[in-house]
């Protein structure tokens, strides 16, 4: 914090900040393009079997 402090007071009031702070997303995943949750419900695994 020492480090983005000193850089903050030479170069200007947030020149540099935590990555966690000021991200937004512009945009969204489109619904249908969303994988099935094949590894979030364990009824829907599939199964593979080897004769």
């Amino acid at each position: 914090m020492d480090a983005m402090d000193t850089i903050n007071r030479r170069f200007g009031r947030e020149s540099i900040k935590p990555l966690s702070t000021g991200v937004e997303r512009a945009w969204r995943p489109r619904q249908g393009m969303l994988s099935p949750r094949f590894t979030t419900e364990f009824g829907e695994v599939m199964e593979a079997r080897s004769f």
